[in-house]
């Protein structure tokens, strides 16, 4: 009996120095940066957006950040330090809904001072969305200061497996920050061949969507999750851009029946940005050059770093942007675009 007792003592001495250890590796390694800078010569993966932005806006260093969906996961930082002269971090969610660009500020302004600029990417799928709604899950415990909760960090299987263990022994350096996240396409998919051969049309709507069908949506998105930031913080510059999807998103559109809504949309959400004189616009989205250029996409929405390149040359010359006088001409421009592009150049 007494070896039994001396075996399951030695057996738990050994399970809880296991614990404490895999918990003091997670610490400090910090994979997903919740309680530090990163290491300087550990080899980290940056590919989790839901754990890994938090932690970032709550200890990296910084003077403005990158907001929006993975249509800014293909901006390098690097380019508004040479440009714009700002220490920017990239805080991007794949199909982010205006609910977790509010998350992510949040965290930013209760764990850092709040940055001299914000570049926030709009996309108008998901603002004509509920308010309440995320595009994914999202697991809390990052987000929170409840360090009770860590333990689902600490002694997490992946965490220790695919973000500590199997860096360090396979890999030679670590992911950039500056293009975390950014999609790996070989050039060759961006042409007009593959996108074309992947684009399947919307099928035609026999009804037209009526023109306020996604106001009421934006707005309260707006209201609700971005707006008060920008009313909250009056010395911060937002630069409020809205991405180029290519024209084939407009062909969509009209076998949908619901350009005028869509367009209604854009108007919506800028006129609610406008009287805020920390707001700058910039609207690229009728620019001909851009998005009727299928050699510029991987599919009918994604465009190249290039694109990307020329967006962050726009925020520092003023080029694109768009004010209470003149962005209702650009949202004519679009119409006038989309009504006569020719799209039976590629069969449709």
């Amino acid at each position: 009996m007494d070896h039994r007792k001396k075996w399951l003592a030695a057996f738990g001495a050994v399970c809880g120095i296991c614990l404490l250890a895999m918990a003091a590796l997670s610490i400090y390694v910090d994979p997903f940066f919740q309680y530090h800078k990163p290491l300087p010569d550990f080899p980290y993966v940056l590919d989790n957006q839901l754990t890994q932005n938090p932690g970032i806006a709550k200890n990296m260093d910084y003077d403005s950040v990158l907001l929006g969906s993975s249509m800014v996961v293909q901006f390098n930082t690097q380019w508004f330090e040479d440009i714009l002269g700002l220490h920017t971090v990239k805080l991007a969610y794949n199909a982010a809904h205006a609910k977790d660009q509010d998350r992510i500020l949040t965290v930013v302004e209760e764990h850092h001072e709040m940055p001299e600029a914000v570049f926030l990417g709009i996309d108008l799928l998901p603002y004509a969305n509920g308010t309440d709604i995320d595009a994914y899950p999202v697991p809390e415990i990052y987000y929170d200061d409840n360090i009770l909760n860590d333990v689902e960090y600490w002694w997490n299987k992946d965490v220790l497996l695919d973000y500590i263990i199997a860096p360090y022994i396979g890999k030679d350096e670590a992911d950039d920050f500056h293009t975390i996240y950014g999609k790996n396409y070989y050039a060759e998919y961006y042409n007009e061949e593959y996108v074309l051969s992947n684009y399947v049309p919307s099928e035609r709507a026999e009804h037209a969507v009526p023109e306020d069908a996604y106001t009421e949506a934006a707005l309260a998105n707006m209201k609700e999750h971005i707006l008060p930031h920008i009313e909250s913080h009056p010395d911060t510059e937002f630069y409020v851009f809205f991405p180029p999807y290519s024209i084939l998103f407009w062909y969509d559109c009209i076998q949908e029946k619901n350009v005028d809504a869509r367009l209604a949309e854009y108007d919506a959400i800028i006129r609610s940005l406008l009287g805020h004189d920390n707001v700058r616009i910039f609207f690229f989205q009728n620019d001909p050059e851009l998005i009727c250029d299928l050699n510029r996409y991987v599919d009918y929405t994604h465009y190249d770093r290039e694109v990307n390149l020329y967006m962050t040359e726009c925020f520092s010359s003023g080029e694109k942007e768009v004010t209470a006088d003149t962005y209702q001409k650009e949202l004519e421009e679009l119409r006038e675009l989309v009504n006569q592009f020719d799209f039976s150049v590629w069969g449709l």
